[in-house]
Formats: structure tokens, sequence, C-alpha cells
């Protein structure tokens, strides 16, 4: 099954547990799987629910890190009993950042897993297969600037 084929490949990338948010709660899976500890970071890509039930699956002192621009202050007040800090962090375009980048793939201590490559021309299937639910790719979407990459 694809849930299953996400599960390995998640496993495979280093993930210890792999939840499946539309069979179980993510947060009483973390406090199960910790021994009602929670977790020391959770980064969050979603927002909205899940950015306001985070603090609920940390530890004492955890921190919730989100790269998700809300659109209207969230609820956070259970962050306040387990003295949790929330981080906001959001990116622009960098050219150091990106050389620093560079580097660690260059040294193997980051490695991007890249599930799909398109040509500058087929940026608009690519778009289209980014916004397909289980559309099989599993890591990055990548365009190819130079053609002869494009296996």
């Amino acid at each position: 099954s694809v849930r299953e084929t996400n599960a390995e490949f998640a496993r495979s990338m280093g993930a210890d547990v792999v939840i499946d948010y539309e069979k179980e709660d993510y947060v009483d899976v973390i406090l199960r799987e910790t021994k009602g500890q929670g977790v020391d970071v959770v980064f969050d890509t979603i927002g909205g629910n899940t950015l306001s039930r985070s603090p609920d699956a940390l530890a004492q002192l955890g921190r919730v890190v989100t790269i998700v621009d809300i659109a209207q202050p969230q609820n956070l007040v259970q962050a306040w009993g387990k003295n949790a800090s929330i981080h906001f962090v959001f990116t622009r375009q960098n050219r150091g950042k990106l050389d620093e980048l560079s580097a660690l793939v260059e040294r193997g201590q980051l490695r991007p897993h890249v599930g799909a490559v398109y040509s500058l021309a087929d940026i608009p299937l690519a778009h289209t297969r980014l916004e397909t639910p289980n559309n099989g790719v599993q890591g990055k979407i990548a365009i190819a600037v130079v053609p002869s990459i494009i296996a």
C-alpha cells in the first residue's frame, strides 16, 4: 500500500516511529512512545490545528518550530505550562545559506532525497504533480536547469 511504502521510506530516512495521522492521533502516539514524557522538539510544517496541538506533545522546556505563516494568532496557552518556546522560522533566498547547504551535501552530512526531476519546460507538470495527493513522489521534486541531468 502507499501508506506502508511511505512508512518504509520514512524509516529508511531515520525515523524511529512512524505515525499514520489518518489512523492515530499523533499526540497520543508521541505520549505513548515516550511514556508520557513528550518530545523535545516538534517541527511543524502544517500549521492550524497541528500547531495548536503540538505543545501537548512536548516535554518540559520543549520547543515547537514552525515554518508556516499563520493568518491569525494561535492559542498556544498549553505551551506555558511546559515552559516551552515557539519558534517561527521563515526563509528567503540567500546565496550564503545555499553555499552552506551545498557544502553539507558535498561532505555527505546532508542527504536530500530527490523523488522526481523535471525540465524547465515541464514546470507546470511538476507543479501539478506536487499538488496531487498520493502522487508517488518520495522526497523533493527538482527542476533540472541543465537538460543533460534529466534521466
